[in-house]
């Protein structure tokens, strides 16, 4: 078993174990999530905006500080600088259910080529929180944070890796 499928493995046995989880939600909120990355990968604004609340707040790693409400022409915006399909996965999910709330932390993986050459990858920290909205699952929130060096300029550090 590979170190990713381990971990994986490890993090949904320990929510398995946990009562307070209806399997259904469980599953619904697995296949929302996994749809808003199929969307985020094929950038599909209206397919990720089809997965989040319309009063959605959102801390992206670029600015503003925060966003609220669903940007469609901002987000396509942001899908049209890169060229081609993007590469973006989650691991070390840590899925958490209560009612009619859920959250759940990852790593993140980012990778693709601008539209003027230059590549990106890197890992960032993601926070999604669920809330369930007239009988259905919708994402809420989202926090995606890199570390920065602590020590002269506070500068972003993107090649850690989990």
């Amino acid at each position: 078993m590979s170190e990713r499928s381990a971990a994986n493995r490890l993090s949904e046995d320990r929510i398995a174990k946990e009562e307070i989880i209806g399997t259904g939600d469980h599953d619904d909120i697995r296949a929302l999530l996994e749809d808003w990355i199929k969307a985020l990968r094929e950038k599909d604004a209206d397919g990720m905006i089809s997965c989040q609340s319309a009063t959605i707040r959102q801390f992206t790693l670029a600015p503003p500080l925060q966003e609220t409400g669903n940007d469609r022409a901002g987000l396509q915006a942001w899908f049209d600088t890169w060229d081609g399909p993007l590469e973006f996965e989650i691991r070390d999910t840590d899925l958490r259910l209560g009612g009619d709330i859920a959250w759940c932390s990852a790593f993140a993986w980012l990778a693709g080529t601008k539209k003027d050459g230059q590549k990106s990858r890197f890992w960032f920290r993601l926070t999604v929180a669920f809330a369930r909205e007239d009988g259905r699952w919708l994402i809420v929130h989202t926090h995606e944070s890199v570390p920065f060096a602590m020590e002269g300029q506070p500068l972003a550090i993107f090649d850690l890796q989990p």
